[in-house]
Order: structure tokens, then sequence, then C-alpha cells
């Protein structure tokens, strides 16, 4: 191993030490808004979808979920019904969702590696209320515009999904009959499931901290003279690496759609670092990060085929965005974090017995 190799992790460290050390205010504001935003979006908004998700897939529901969906199962993606409604949870629940299940199955032993890889893919969505809310009313002032992102997204997953099922099979093990969801299950998913929002709120503190010093130093001041980019292609470039950036687009910039679709079908660094905090230690994302580019720009083509049938003439005048979220209504997250605390500790206490 070269010396150069051997000092540069070193260095890259020491820097970030130093500038983190030099822009200690902006690094403070910057974690106290990520705060916030774990308490009152991140946690209200996923918890209980991932914790019902969990016990969804631990028992008979998901063959049950399945049945409508029978056509595109046979027709499009053919998978086993267990593993199409883990796909059809991740693309309606969020970015994180797919992931933690596709590892809670490959745990138990319920699906292999390559398979559990290959579902990486294609699992991979923000979400309806995300792309509704946060983008389409908070943005443009028109949900229609968020749904708009979430179908073309959701299209591109399927494709994916089409193409990845097909070229490599999935197994699945049958030999264990799925339990049905008693009381201890229903503990073991709420504090599995605080353990792992714990993480990801971890992740996006650490990530917020990041943003705020090139902030603070300029850097994005200087792309945008250097470069002569606008605000909203600033703000998209912002977005790759912290996919709520989007929320501070300006106007309604109807004419960015495509661009806004296929950063959203990227997620951004933090997701995917995100994405690393929950995953199983064996399980790789390359084949993941291989397919996002792809799925990006066929997410922006659908989304421009698609444009006229959810944004019209009428909706391209401007509005002004309102506020979307309470940031300081965060007592029933301080709560929900407490109760998962106790659930913790008294299950330690039972085991230690």
């Amino acid at each position: 191993m070269s010396t150069e190799k051997t000092w540069t992790g070193p260095l890259v460290l020491a820097a970030a030490f130093v500038a983190a050390a030099g822009f200690s205010g902006e690094i403070s504001a910057a974690v106290s808004e990520a705060v916030n935003r774990c308490l009152n979006i991140i946690i209200p908004s996923l918890f209980a979808v991932m914790a019902l998700s969990q016990l969804l897939i631990s028992g008979r529901g998901a063959k049950v979920l399945a049945i409508p969906f029978y056509p595109v199962r046979k027709l499009i993606l053919p998978l086993d019904s267990e593993l199409f409604t883990l796909f059809i949870i991740s693309v309606l629940s969020g970015y994180p969702v797919g992931l933690r299940l596709i590892s809670q199955l490959y745990r138990q032993g319920r699906i292999d590696k390559s398979s559990a890889e290959n579902m990486c893919c294609f699992c991979y969505c923000g979400g309806p209320a995300f792309y509704c809310g946060a983008v389409g009313r908070g943005v443009f002032g028109d949900s229609d515009v968020g749904w708009l992102i979430f179908v073309s997204i959701f299209l591109s997953d399927l494709l994916v999904g089409a193409v990845m099922t097909r070229l490599h099979p999935f197994k699945v093990c049958s030999c264990a009959p799925s339990p049905v969801p008693g009381a201890e299950a229903l503990t073991d998913a709420v504090t599995d499931t605080g353990r792992a929002l714990f993480g990801v709120c971890m992740m996006i503190m650490f990530c917020s901290a990041l943003m705020a010093v090139p902030e603070a130093a300029g850097v994005f001041d200087l792309i945008h003279s250097y470069f002569n980019i606008n605000h909203n292609t600033l703000t998209l470039i912002k977005a790759c690496f912290e996919i709520s950036f989007l929320t501070q687009l300006r106007g309604t910039p109807y004419g960015l759609l495509p661009e806004i679709t296929a950063v959203c079908t990227m997620g951004g660094g933090c997701i995917i670092l995100q994405l690393i905090a929950l995953k199983d230690r064996e399980l790789s994302l390359k084949k993941f990060l291989l397919t996002r580019l792809p799925a990006a720009i066929i997410s922006a083509v659908f989304c421009s085929a698609l444009s006229p049938l959810f944004v019209g003439v009428a909706k391209q005048a401007s509005t002004q965005p309102g506020l979307l979220v309470n940031f300081n209504n965060f007592i029933p997250s301080i709560c929900l974090i407490s109760m998962i605390f106790l659930l913790n500790l008294k299950k330690g206490l039972v085991f230690s017995e």
C-alpha cells in the first residue's frame, strides 16, 4: 500500500475536524434543525409504518395483501407473494423501509443473499407522503405534482424489477411456515423499529453537520457564481447530497420536474448512508448503486411522458407554499422515544433473569 493511500484518509478526517471546529456555530444550527426534522417528520411518519410492515412480513398478512395484485405479479413482476408485498410496502412507505425488510428476511433465512441484493435495486422509493407533501404542496402548491413524481418512480422501479427478476431467479425458503404475530412479535417490532430509527436519525444529523460546512464556507455560493447557475439548479445539486433540500426550490419550476424526479429516484447521499446503517452487514449495495442512474433516467422519461396527465395549463400559475410542519410540536415524538426506551429496558431485564 502506497504512502499516499495511507495518508489520504487521515488527512481528510483531519481537514473535516478543523472545518467542523471552525464552523461550530453553523454546524450546531444545522444539527438542531435536523433534530427538529427527525422529531417532527421522520419519527412520526416512519415509526408506525416500519413497525407494522415488520409485523406484516413476519405473519401471513403478506400473502393476503398480494392477492389483488395477482395480474401484475403474473405478467410484470413474477415474485413470490411475500416478496411482492415487500415491494408494494417499500414503494409506499419511504426510502429506508424496503431495505430494512429485505435485511429482516435475509437474517431469518427466508431469502438468499443474491435475491436480497437484487431486490434492493427496485424496492426503493420516497413514498407518496413525501412527494405529495414536501415537494407537491410545499413547492408547487399542488399534490398532483407529487403523484406525478411518485407514479414515475413507481413505474421505473417496476421496470427495473421486471428486468432483475428475469435475469436472476429469486429464491425464497418455504420450509418454515410464517408465524402469526402475537404480543412478543409486537414488542419486537416496536423495539427493533425504535433502534432502526435511532440509527436513521443519527445519520441525518451527521449529514446535516457535513452539509453545513461547505454551506458556511461559501462553496455553494462559489459554484453559483463561477458556473453562473440559478438558485433552483444549485438546489438540485444540494438535493443530490440531502434530498430535503428540494423543499428550498423557488417558484413553481414545472420545467425541472424530470430532473426533480431523477433526484428523488437517486434519493441523495444521506439516504444511502441511512441504508448502510440499516442493512445487514453481509449484504452489499453494489448492485443497488449501479442501478440508480439508469432508474433515475427511466423515471425522468416517465415523468416527461406523464406530465400532461397530471399537470394542466391552469396549474402552471405560481402559488405560495405554506408551512407544512410545526417544528415545535415534538412532544408526541419525545413520548414515543421514552416508550421505546422503557420497552427495551424491560426486555433486557426479562432476559437477564
